[in-house]
This record gives C-alpha cells, sequence and structure tokens, in this order.
C-alpha cells in the first residue's frame, strides 16, 4: 500500500487533463504487473530478460522481414532501395572476398555477427551489474524498483540520455573509429563495418565485437549509467534507438518523417563513402563540426517545413475554391428564385 501511495505512482492517477478513468486502470495494471515482475525475480533478471526483449521486438524480427522481403521480392524492393540492386542483401560478395578485403561479407554471416554482438554486449551489462552489487556490494548500475518513474522524468531522461548519445557516438566514431592516424579500432571497424556500403538492417549491428561495443553498445548504455535512470526509462530509451538504428539502416529510401528520413540518407551516404562523413545519429553535430555529407539536418527541417507550407497553401486554396463555388451556387439559385417570381 505504500508503494501505491508514493508520489511517482500517484502522479499517474491525479494529473488533470492528462489521464482518465481507463488510463488509469491501465497504468494500475501495469504497476500490479511490473511489482510482481520485480518481487518475483532478481533485478538482474528483470534487466537483462528486457534489453533481450526490446532487441529481439524492435531489431531480430522487422530485420528479418525486411531480409525476407528483400529476398521474395527484389523486384518490388530494388524500387524502394536508395542503392537499388546493389542494397539487397542477398545479392553481396562472398566471405572469402570480404576477407582479403575486397567485398562484403555473405548476409548470414552479417546476421550471425549481428546477433553474437547483441549477446556479447547483453552479457557485459550484465557483468557489470553484477561487478556493482555482487562483488563492489554497491547499487545496481540501472535503477530496478516497483516504484513507477514520473512521465515528465522519463522524458526528461530519455531526451538528455539521446543528447548525450549523439556527442559520444560522434566523437567516438570521428576521432577513434575514424582516426587520421589508423589504430586498431578503426581498423577493425573499418574491415567489418565498412565492408557493407550498402547497408541493409542487419549491418546496423555488424561490426567486430571489440569496435562495436564503442561504436554502438557504449554511447548507449553510459548516458543511462551516468543518470542512474530507472529501468523503465533505458527499456524505452533502447526501443527507440533500437528501432532507430534498424530503419535507417535499412537502406530503404521510403522511411517517412522528418528525422528518420534524414538520418536514413545520412547512413546510406556514410556507409557508401566508407566512413568520410556523418558521423552522428542525427546529423547535428555534423552540421556543427562541418562533416555532414549531402543535406543536412538543416537542410531536412527545411524541405520539411516547405512541404508542410505547400500542404497549408493547397489546403487553404482549395478551401477558398469551395467557398467561392458555395456563394456562386447560392448566387444562382437566388438569381432562379428572382425570375420565377
Amino acid at each position: 500500500m505504500d508503494a501505491l501511495l508514493s508520489l511517482p505512482i500517484m502522479g499517474y492517477f491525479l494529473m488533470p487533463g492528462l489521464t482518465s478513468y481507463s488510463t488509469s486502470l491501465n497504468v494500475l495494471f501495469f504497476y500490479m504487473t511490473w511489482s510482481t515482475l520485480v518481487l518475483s525475480h532478481s533485478p538482474l533478471k528483470v534487466e537483462i530478460l528486457g534489453v533481450l526483449g526490446i532487441r529481439t521486438l524492435f531489431f531480430l524480427i522487422p530485420s528479418l522481414l525486411f531480409l525476407l522481403f528483400d529476398s521474395i521480392l527484389p523486384s518490388l524492393a530494388v524500387g524502394i532501395k536508395t542503392q537499388s540492386d546493389a542494397a539487397l542483401p542477398v545479392r553481396g560478395g562472398g566471405s572469402r572476398a570480404f576477407r582479403k578485403g575486397g567485398g562484403r561479407p555473405e548476409w548470414y554471416a552479417v546476421v550471425g555477427l549481428s546477433l553474437f554482438n547483441i549477446i556479447f554486449t547483453t552479457a557485459i551489462q550484465a557483468g557489470l551489474e553484477s561487478l556493482f552489487t555482487e562483488v563492489l556490494e554497491i547499487r545496481s548500475v540501472l535503477k530496478v524498483t516497483t516504484t513507477l518513474p514520473m512521465p515528465w522524468s522519463i522524458a526528461k531522461d530519455v531526451l538528455r540520455c539521446l543528447l548525450l548519445r549523439e556527442g559520444f557516438q560522434y566523437y567516438i566514431h570521428r576521432f577513434i573509429l575514424h582516426s587520421k592516424s589508423p589504430n586498431t579500432l578503426s581498423k577493425l571497424h573499418n574491415t567489418y563495418f565498412h565492408s557493407i556500403t550498402s547497408p541493409f538492417s542487419f549491418s546496423a549491428h555488424y561490426d567486430h565485437p571489440v569496435s562495436y561495443l564503442f561504436f554502438r553498445f557504449l554511447p548507449t548504455y553510459l548516458p543511462a549509467a551516468l543518470f542512474r535512470t530507472h529501468l523503465l526509462t533505458y527499456l524505452l530509451l533502447l526501443s527507440l534507438i533500437t528501432l532507430e538504428e534498424t530503419l535507417t539502416l535499412s537502406g530503404y529510401s521510403t522511411v517517412p518523417g522528418i528525422m528518420l528520413g534524414g538520418i536514413t540518407r545520412r547512413q546510406d551516404l556514410h556507409s557508401e563513402c566508407r566512413g568520410q562523413g556523418n558521423y552522428s545519429p542525427w546529423g547535428l553535430l555534423d552540421w556543427i563540426h562541418g562533416t555532414s555529407i549531402g543535406p543536412d539536418v538543416v537542410d531536412d527541417i527545411r524541405d520539411e517545413s516547405e512541404k508542410h507550407q505547400i500542404a497549408e497553401r493547397s489546403g487553404k486554396a482549395w478551401d477558398d475554391t469551395k467557398e467561392s463555388g458555395k456563394r456562386g451556387l447560392r448566387a444562382w439559385n437566388g438569381r432562379r428564385k428572382s425570375r420565377k417570381a
């Protein structure tokens, strides 16, 4: 009862204008389910199963569907691929050519290593939690409690984690993985990740495990660890990032949205140019540092704004036309009535 009356959970019920009776029942049901899960399983088990569930739902399943679509209906897939038939996974070069640096790996090698990287980094995350809680006997890296975080707290933590991720990934990607002076990590990253110049969704997590640790895992995990976010907040953050990576590295040219459409084009150019620019996820720091290739994030926002303005002007013109038609029809009816009179 004390937990139920705690401030975070009461916020879901008492926020005026944002909740309804049915919403409150849904939150209550979720709270009871979440509390039962946390109380009946160890925090580490809840965290790891949550991470693997998010990866399965937002990466593995969509990526498999995209791969099946590209394989079964290649004639349709070619029409919506940015790099046309070169972006079809099943038509890539062989593993032998890849190992010699002359081509891209087979699609099943990409699938296998991407899944290994996810399991590898999840094991590292589990190891860090065990180190903190069982060896050092201090609090866990992420907060796992029955108390639900407030909605505004979730939004704040997700936003600042995304902003930190933008910074971490940009500077690691540019100055370590694409260093002017080649190092071990940059060589591994170029040999593996940049062996694919026309990406598909599984290539989002395809890299050497060591360089993948710096490229994907740390920029996502470190911000959440620094702020010690609630596990639910971290899972939401991971969902957004995983879905973003799955869609923006799909190779499709029809990804909707201001952000996702622009990120997709920049990620595709990054792969095609073998890492000569477009180092950050959103492109914000590329715009600031002048490392964008092709249209930058400001161009995307401007283009989207112009599209909306055109749509608004078209809608207004159509409304004006309809109104003029109504006035003309009323005037014509008025003249007919006056003639009859």
